[in-house]
């Protein structure tokens, strides 16, 4: 009776140790499959960034900025002609938050007293977040950071007008006889070759749930990716197929790409979601739709139709955002 009492007890004792290693690695898999490749080859290999320049490729810095709220903001914060002037400057900013019109012809436009517009726009700059909005300079904006005792590291508007984004691609896709075949970044076989441990752990868990995504998007899009056209599917629909939970696709999908006929495609992109209530393959499509008739409609008309067309009613900033987004299916 006293063996067989020691015999139950194992199994017990190494389903603990198994519970806890789970537990011990569980925050490395989670950033392991979150970072961007370029950070999770410093992170977990002996990779610098001199020895990745070769597989780089650069990409427009997506915007940062949720007008929407910002929008939403100064509805609250401002009323009468000092709401009318706010809205115009918002409308004079560029993508990063930067002022782009003349103070003083924007006060001849509006037929107000300069000084007033610069009170308003301070006034924008210190009340509405993100801080900063309506700067005439990075210096000013930089002053303004330094008064209010932030940190300007990861500010949205604190950012070079022309900055690229570097991304080191997790795999590629290649037409072969006729058919998508998925090649997976070899650097992952040499960081699981010369690494042991938790990194190692972590690039063979990495590899293996990337190299699944990528089959996953072969499957469902592959003809949409042959022909160069926008295809979604949802990260229930992956999470299903890929037999891990939805947060876990959320971290998988988010900052990485892959390359395919020259191009560079946003994993991200490929996944759905809502946007004030409408699906946002819905709203992507309709723009496509809407600019390949119209290649020239400003934002502003371009959200006008949407209300006309849909009844649905976005911003012309929220436009601006989705139509950067589709810019790449409507080169040709």
């Amino acid at each position: 009776m006293a063996s067989r009492g020691k015999g139950k007890q194992k199994p017990k004792a190494k389903q603990r140790l198994t519970l806890k290693g789970k537990q011990t690695l569980r925050p490395y898999l989670s950033e392991g499959l979150e970072l961007p490749f370029t950070e999770f080859l410093v992170r977990y290999g002996d990779f610098g960034p001199e020895e990745l320049v070769e597989e780089n490729i650069s990409s427009r810095q997506g915007e940062t900025i949720d007008w929407d709220m910002v929008e939403a903001q100064v509805d609250m914060l401002f009323d009468g002609e000092e709401l009318n002037i706010a809205n115009e400057l918002l409308g004079s900013l560029d993508h990063l938050g930067y002022l782009g019109i003349d103070l003083s012809d924007l006060a001849k436009q509006l037929k107000v007293n300069e000084e007033y517009v610069d009170q308003v726009r301070k006034k924008l700059m210190r009340e509405v977040e993100p801080f900063g909005l309506g700067s005439v300079s990075q210096r000013e904006f930089k002053q303004l950071l330094k008064e209010l005792n932030l940190d300007s590291r990861d500010h949205p508007i604190d950012l070079p007008e022309e900055r690229l984004r570097v991304t080191t691609p997790d795999f590629a896709l290649e037409l072969v006889d006729g058919k998508l075949e998925v090649n997976v970044s070899e650097k992952y076989e040499y960081l699981i070759q010369n690494t042991q441990g938790i990194p190692r752990m972590v690039a063979e868990y990495r590899k293996d749930l990337v190299m699944r995504l990528a089959n996953f998007l072969v499957q469902h899009c592959g003809e949409k990716i042959l022909e160069h056209k926008p295809c979604f599917v949802t990260l229930d629909h992956a999470a299903q197929e890929l037999g891990v939970s939805k947060s876990t696709v959320s971290r998988l999908v988010r900052s990485k790409a892959f390359t395919f006929g020259g191009r560079v495609y946003p994993v991200e992109h490929f996944f759905g979601r809502s946007v004030k209530g409408v699906p946002q393959e819905e709203l992507m499509l309709e723009i496509i739709d809407i600019l390949k008739s119209m290649p020239t409609a400003t934002d502003a008309q371009v959200s006008q139709l949407l209300r006309l067309r849909r009844g649905w009613k976005f911003s012309r900033r929220t436009v601006n955002k989705y139509r950067h987004m589709v810019a790449e299916y409507l080169q040709d």
